[in-house]
């Protein structure tokens, strides 16, 4: 299409008429590809004479097009552009990024930056040298688009390793000469850009944030240089030490914070930070260029900028303004130069003024929460516990700051410090005894509350404080449960739980018994019910605190049900994950307690989780984050339901119709960020229900489907349901035909083991193999030769030993399954020697210590090896083979060696429980007496809990091992805790070889 026919297009798309618009979109769509049409849609962006709404939709179809054909995915779905177009795009493209109207030319820095990350320089080998003519032009709006050019070019290098950075060396020494003179010249000319629009500051955020990148992952050369070291610090120094051009700022606070002199005075902050903590110690330094730059740093520049970041913030102290961000780096930098012994004997003598005068205002509630507070508290609430906004609130970097404080150079500054929020403390307790309490006093106790919390570690802990901590409480905090002013309330609430592990006094031996800690408990309690929502959120999230302490649950099991509904009718108010946490540690602390509640939990937590998954998928939704973690704390608090009432199996039914529906729908590629947890809850539900009900079988093939889709990294947290299906209901794994489960096994197996996947990432998918031939004797062996062929595809180049073990021990096992199938399988694969070679060299092979074992370090790995072994030692001749039967003396030593590391493993196990270090983590309970491989159901699925919980363990290789040739480390005696395991794992391996040694002796005593 032609370019006026194109423009008639775009005008269509603007149509106010729905129909017209799609219209207009779709035929746009269909002619994207088509050859000269990204040339004129950049045409049309780029011409001044077309109406500026048409400019501004050709560049976002160019952008789009771009985006989409330029560099095409191999899918096929979209066709790459003509080279001839994309020659031209990019002889015009800086030219037209250059001379575009704002509107217009963000769209097209984007497509700019997606043609040097494309690109650059291999096929835009001239693009430097035409930033850098423009660069050194005359021209204001030239320059400011170089810049722009420039700032995209070095992003692109931004954290690429060394190796990766030679085209922004070349940047570097190329475009460091010129930019040092803008900058300079910028700041010396208050009128610049004035004439095309812009001010100093434009220019100075480009030049600082090209600096950013450039310098990002190590100093260049350019930055040894004389001239260059000292211009950069002049220029940092001069705009820190600018005062902002206050008169023409935008009234609005919020439109103030995004001021472009704003900006300009965040970015030098961000890049004085940065070097600062980089570089103020040149002992942290790596050799080279960093090194060499640190000392002259340390030495020329660190205190000078210390002294103008304390500028920047002494308005603060005198209520003065200064941008939320830029407090925040300022503040930042204050805590660094804490660290550092020259800048903090600099300092000193600031710090005092800066806590009570800069840190303590900062923390008091002031007039934006008021505001916030009265109109909309579920955003306060959202604020406060947000971790994106405390990264950027200058109240949190002051609280950051006296914890370094209070820490590191405590005896220093905390005295005074404490002193004057003493004195707030009697100030407001004054006033609240003889009437109402005045707003600003208010708000000073507010801060001064916060700043004790955030010091409550020294505080309970250091003396003298420590002893006045419970004497601080009852007078000062416990009465701000009471206050007229709600957030008072909610910071009383905060307090509390920060202190809520402090030793009382009174509490006979039982944590948190004392009568001042039931006091604040029953403070807490009463704030449930509070008028404002912060403050029966925080009440909820406090509990937590208490909730842990308490020794018993007698003061907690009266009010169980209003606690409860209490934190539901929150939950039902607000996305917070942190009320889904405190009822996960009510519930983990009452334990099976909880059984009367646990149906009502259960539907709640699931209608919990499904709205907060609604409102996580609703991509126009502001709290889709918090929404996302809310609902992964449901599942959690879930699994902790499920753990502590698991055994109680008259429960899980009912549990199971409530919460069936989320194991279903999230074992999909919907429930990507809860597969690990949605697994592990139907782990509880195969293990404990007898019999496990048939819906649950129809998960297997939706986990089937997402391994194969993009769950292999889920490896271990599938085995277990897995493993329990086939396990504990063999009958149906056997007999379904449709599905067919076997033939899944090997194809999820297959997929694992013969794609492009990390040896840790399968190491599970071996094992999967061993339950089916353990659960299954005689009843699968038509899968012994495909499992056996595809264990020694993968075992030829696997690197990794867990997987290497794994892999044997599924050999091991299907000769312990059919030998005679077995050895037919690899004597058709060629395998049998050689890998019969291999798996003595593993089990001769030691650690470097030489005493402890490389391979099969798990108790369970030792004794499956050493059955198949054994296999083997009984097996006819004719299925050996000759090179094999002349081979079995060193199958038997082979046996005998892993026995008597086995043996080794367990006698220390022993003498380590013995001794009181041993947990019921290690080990597998292979080492335990025969009776206690007796031991009653509740002992065994007590076990099976705690396997269930080791989330994060390498389920079969005891963690990844580290380097092949690491030493001895004391969990290599040890067995990880398996979240499932076999019928073979429970044979006495010893008797199984004497046994078989003594038919030997009477059947075929030359074999021995």
């Amino acid at each position: 299409m032609d370019i006026p026919q194109l423009c008639g297009v775009l005008q269509g798309a603007l149509s106010s008429e729905e129909s017209q618009r799609k219209a207009a979109e779709a035929l746009l769509l269909q002619h994207e590809g088509d050859q000269g049409q990204v040339v004129s849609l950049l045409r049309i962006a780029a011409e001044p004479s077309v109406d500026l709404g048409i400019r501004h939709i050709a560049a976002i179809t160019f952008k789009n097009t771009v985006k989409r054909h330029w560099d095409p995915e191999k899918d096929g779905k979209y066709s790459p552009l003509a080279e001839e177009d994309k020659r031209v795009v990019r002889e015009n493209m800086l030219e037209a990024l250059l001379w575009a109207p704002p509107l217009v030319q963000s769209q097209m820095a984007e497509v700019f930056k997606s043609l040097v990350y494309s690109d650059y320089p291999d096929n835009w080998p001239g693009l430097l040298e035409a930033v850098y003519g423009h660069l050194t032009s005359q021209d204001e709006l030239r320059v400011h688009g170089a810049l722009m050019a420039l700032r995209l070019m070095a992003r692109k290098y931004e954290f690429r390793d060394e190796e990766e950075r030679g085209p922004l060396v070349h940047i570097i020494n190329t475009t460091f000469p010129a930019l040092l003179p803008i900058l300079h010249g910028v700041l010396a000319n208050p009128a610049a850009g004035a004439a095309v629009g812009l001010t100093a500051a434009h220019y100075t955020k480009l030049v600082l944030k090209i600096f950013w990148s450039c310098t990002f992952m190590g100093i260049p050369d350019a930055l040894l240089r004389e001239d260059q070291f000292r211009g950069w610090i002049a220029g940092l120094h001069d705009i820190l030490r600018r005062p902002l051009p206050l008169d023409q700022a935008p009234a609005d606070p919020e439109d103030r914070a995004k001021w472009v002199w704003v900006k300009a005075q965040k970015w030098a902050l961000h890049v004085a930070y940065r070097l600062f903590t980089r570089y103020a110690n040149p002992g942290r330094c790596d050799k080279g260029n960093d090194t060499e730059f640190a000392k002259r740093f340390a030495a020329e520049a660190s205190l000078q900028l210390l002294e103008d970041v304390l500028a920047l913030l002494h308005p603060l102290a005198s209520g003065g303004w200064m941008a939320p961000r830029c407090a925040n780096l300022s503040l930042q930098f204050v805590t660094a130069a804490v660290e550092e012994s020259a800048p903090y004997k600099a300092l000193k003598p600031h710090v005092d003024g800066l806590l009570l005068h800069v840190a303590l205002p900062l923390l008091a509630f002031n007039d934006e929460d008021a505001a916030l507070w009265a109109d909309d508290p579920a955003e306060f609430v959202r604020k406060g516990y947000d971790i994106l906004e405390d990264m950027y609130s200058p109240r949190t970097a002051a609280q950051n700051l006296l914890v370094n404080i209070s820490q590191k150079k405590r005896k220093a500054h905390l005295p005074q410090l404490m002193a004057h929020i003493a004195g707030v403390l009697a100030a407001h307790d004054a006033a609240a005894r003889v009437g109402a309490v005045p707003l600003d006093v208010a708000r000073r106790m507010d801060g001064a509350l916060l700043a004790i919390g955030t010091c409550a570690d020294t505080l309970k802990h250091k003396a003298p404080y420590k002893a006045n901590v419970e004497a601080m409480l009852v007078q000062f905090v416990a009465p701000c449960f009471d206050s007229p002013h709600g957030h008072l309330r909610a910071k009383a609430c905060w307090v509390a739980k920060e202190f809520a592990d402090f030793p009382f006094s009174g509490g006979a031996g039982d944590a948190g018994r004392g009568p001042q800690f039931c006091g604040l408990f029953e403070r807490i309690m009463r704030a449930l019910g509070d008028p404002d929502l912060p403050v029966r959120v925080d009440a909820v999230v406090a509990l937590r605190g208490f909730v842990d302490e308490l020794a018993d649950l007698d003061m907690l099991k009266p009010v169980l049900p209003a606690l409860l509904d209490s934190v539901f009718g929150l939950m039902a108010q607000i996305d917070n994950e942190d009320l889904v946490f405190t009822l996960e540690g009510i519930v983990e602390k009452f334990g099976s307690d909880i059984a009367p509640y646990a149906a009502s939990l259960a539907q709640n937590l699931a209608a919990a989780f499904w709205k907060y998954v609604e409102v996580q998928e609703d991509e126009g939704e502001e709290d889709a984050d918090t929404a996302a973690m809310a609902a992964f704390g449901c599942i959690r608090t879930i699994n902790a339901l499920l753990d502590s009432i698991s055994t109680l199996t008259d429960l899980l039914p009912s549990l199971e119709d409530a919460l069936f529906p989320i194991m279903y729908e999230m074992t999909s590629t919907r429930g990507q960020d809860v597969f690990e947890e949605v697994m592990d809850m139907a782990s509880y539900f195969t293990y404990f229900m007898d019999p496990i009900s048939p819906r649950m079988w129809t998960l297997w093939p939706r986990i089937h489907g997402c391994l194969l889709e993009w769950a292999v990294d889920y490896w271990d947290n599938i085995l277990p349901p897995l493993d329990n299906l086939i396990s504990r209901d063999t009958a149906t794994f056997l007999g379904s035909t449709s599905p067919n489960f076997q033939e899944s096994v090997f194809q999820m197996v297959t997929h694992s083991l013969t794609g492009d996947f990390s040896d840790i990432d399968v190491v599970a998918a071996p094992k999967l193999m061993e339950v089916v031939l353990a659960h299954c004797p005689g009843a699968v062996d038509r899968w012994v030769e495909p499992y056996v062929t595809l264990a020694w595809q993968r075992l030829q180049r696997a690197t990794r030993r867990p997987l290497k073990d794994q892999l044997v021990v599924l050999v091991a096992v299907a000769l312990h399954y059919n030998a005679s199938l077995t050895l037919a399988a690899l004597h058709r694969s060629g395998a049998a020697t050689q890998l019969m070679a291999g798996w003595s060299e593993m089990i001769a092979a030691r650690r470097p210590s030489g005493r402890k074992p490389a391979h099969f370090r798990q108790q369970r790995l030792k004794k499956l090896a050493s059955l198949g072994l054994v296999a083997l030692l009984r097996a006819p001749d004719d299925a050996l083979g000759a090179p094999l039967v002349a081979g079995l003396p060193q199958v038997l030593r082979g046996a005998l060696q892993l026995l008597g590391d086995l043996h080794a493993q367990q006698g220390e196990a022993a003498a380590a429980l013995a001794e009181g270090s041993g947990s019921d983590e290690e080990g597998d309970g292979d080492g335990e007496d025969e009776e206690d491989s007796e031991a009653p159901l509740e002992a065994e699925d007590d076990q099976y809990l705690k396997k269930l919980q080791r989330a994060a363990r390498d389920i079969l290789g005891g963690g990844d091992g580290g380097e092949e040739d690491d030493d001895d480390g004391e969990d290599d005696w040890s067995d990880e805790e398996e979240a499932c395991s076999t019928p073979l794992e429970e044979l006495e391996p010893y008797g199984h070889l004497v046994e078989a040694v003594a038919g030997l002796q009477v059947a075929m005593p030359a074999r021995l």
